[in-house]
């Protein structure tokens, strides 16, 4: 399943205020399957084995009832429309029949969303009062009561890198390598050390969250390198925001110096954290120089810095019509053409702060619109020239806050097929592959302590010792493709099947990251 980064933050709850709150999500019965929205009929039944788009359901939750009920531990239960990926809206009608054929949500559309100790939910019709349960094609809303048959688990369907925002400090988290420790403390979400990987465990039906260092987060607030009961936490909803409560029932929070949990009885602000996609953020270094273009105060751009600091670090955004880029600093300000047809740093978002991205293997060139491209004079300066004018210059793209590289497609994610050292493009579940940079800026993937690499037939493999060089390219606001050594193109085909065989990136297979 592909969901665009537009999309994504269409759901993160603090995306916009003038729309309701929303999370994507699978919804697991006690038959360890999901509910899924066939396109046939437009029927509902609780068939599928694992979390594809035909499982996804969009929690839309509606305004709650009086002043503060949103932080209320609500008996009545939230407000919510469940609709489906082929954008129509769950309803019950007083009989008991499931459909999800309305594309506007009516009076059976509106379901209460209970929360119980365990993480699990359910869903009563507002209108009926019954409880929606089943199993197979035998799904329907009859259920006077909750049993496990009425129960779901909440499988949330974002990409699972992101950043979390703390309510209450209105302050990102983020890892602490110094100390061992998460703390929520930064303004902005800004580094490796600000994405957070959401892990969820099928079999116990909880979350994990894991660092770009590959460390767990305890509920002691220490940093764990492997699953444990005490890195695995209930999640808890309320007005699409997360919470989530250990095995004794404390909440991790954000009040303290470090996140850990805490005893409270009913979780607060500090208690609670929106999830928000994640975008690339990358670093400019000069091909020739090596050296890295900076953004400090001051209106000239330079590539004068020997190492990565905040300053080094750009968010890269993309025009998914245009292709083009544009590079946003963490002060707020954008690379832009200047007076003198100099690069300067701006606070104003017009045509002059858009790049073409021209890529050669690893490298890019900078492009204007009119045919001019990024050069550096000697002390470092950049400016435009014009192409004739044999100045053009070369930088690495370096996307640097993705440590852990997750890579999924429409098919599914890139994972490791059981039993083999072959990656797969369309696997339920992910191998996050350890991402690290030559000098001369290929990528170098690494998976279960082996580096990827290609066999005789361009298969994509993960059994070396030594890395090989892959290149990647970014083609959408939230979309990268790869190139291999071959100088092919990875691509998915139907059966799940990861090779090196397209020949130009338009040809390849677009993976969110």
């Amino acid at each position: 399943m592909l969901w665009s980064l537009q999309e994504e933050e269409s759901w993160s709850p603090m995306a916009d205020s003038t729309l309701p709150p929303s999370l994507p999500c699978g919804l697991i019965n006690a038959a360890n399957r999901y509910l899924s929205a066939e396109p046939f009929r437009f029927q509902v039944v609780a068939t599928g084995s694992v979390l594809r788009l035909r499982q996804v359901w969009v929690l839309r939750f509606m305004p709650s009832q009086g002043a503060g009920a949103a932080w209320q531990a609500q008996e009545s239960g939230q407000r919510v429309h469940l609709l489906s990926s082929l954008q129509r809206f769950l309803a019950a009608d007083p009989n008991g029949k499931v459909t999800c054929d309305q594309e506007s949500p009516g009076p059976g559309a509106l379901f209460l969303l209970r929360q119980y100790p365990d993480g699990k939910v359910s869903l009563q019709c507002e209108l009926s009062q019954r409880y929606l349960g089943g199993a197979e094609a035998n799904v329907t809303c009859f259920a006077q009561t909750v049993s496990e048959g009425e129960k779901w688990s909440l499988h949330l369907a974002q990409h699972p890198n992101g950043h979390m925002l703390n309510l209450g400090k209105q302050r990102y988290m983020r890892c602490d390598q110094q100390t061992g420790h998460m703390r929520c403390d930064r303004d902005l979400p800004w580094g490796p050390e600000a994405v957070i990987t959401l892990h969820f465990d099928l079999k116990e039906r909880k979350y994990g969250l894991w660092s770009g260092a590959g460390s767990l987060l305890a509920a002691d607030g220490s940093l764990q390198a492997e699953l444990s009961p005490q890195t695995l936490y209930s999640l808890e909803l309320r007005g699409g925001l997360l919470a989530l409560r250990d095995a004794d029932g404390r909440y991790l929070t954000g009040r303290e110096n470090t996140v850990k949990t805490f005893k409270t009885d009913k979780p607060g602000c500090d208690e609670f954290f929106a999830l928000e996609p994640s975008a690339a953020q990358v670093s400019l270094r000069t091909f020739t120089g090596g050296h890295f273009v900076c953004c400090r105060p001051g209106a000239d751009i330079y590539a004068n810095a020997m190492s990565v600091g905040n300053t080094e670090i750009f968010q890269l955004l993309l025009n998914d019509v245009t292709k083009q880029a544009c590079f946003r600093s963490s002060s707020g300000t954008y690379l832009a053409v200047g007076p003198n047809d100099s690069v300067v740093s701006t606070s104003t978002h017009d045509k002059g702060v858009w790049f073409s991205l021209q890529y050669r293997e690893q490298r890019v060139t900078l492009r204007m619109a009119d045919g001019r491209q990024v050069a550096t004079r000697p002390n470092g300066q950049l400016l435009l020239v014009p192409e004739a004018a044999g100045k053009k210059e070369e930088f690495l793209l370096l996307l640097v806050n993705r440590p852990l590289l997750i890579l999924q497609s429409e098919a599914g994610f890139v994972g490791l097929f059981p039993g083999t050292q072959r990656l797969d493009g369309n696997r339920p579940a992910y191998d996050a592959s350890t991402l690290a940079l030559s000098e001369d800026g290929f990528c170098h993937f690494r998976v279960a302590n082996k580096y990827w690499s290609l066999d005789k037939d361009g298969l994509v493999m993960a059994s070396e010792d030594h890395p090989s060089n892959f290149s990647l390219q970014f083609v959408s606001s939230s979309c990268l493709v790869l190139k291999a050594p071959n100088k092919k193109y990875l691509v998915v085909e139907a059966g799940g099947r990861l090779w090196a065989g397209a020949s130009d990136a338009a040809s390849a297979t677009p993976f969110r990251y």
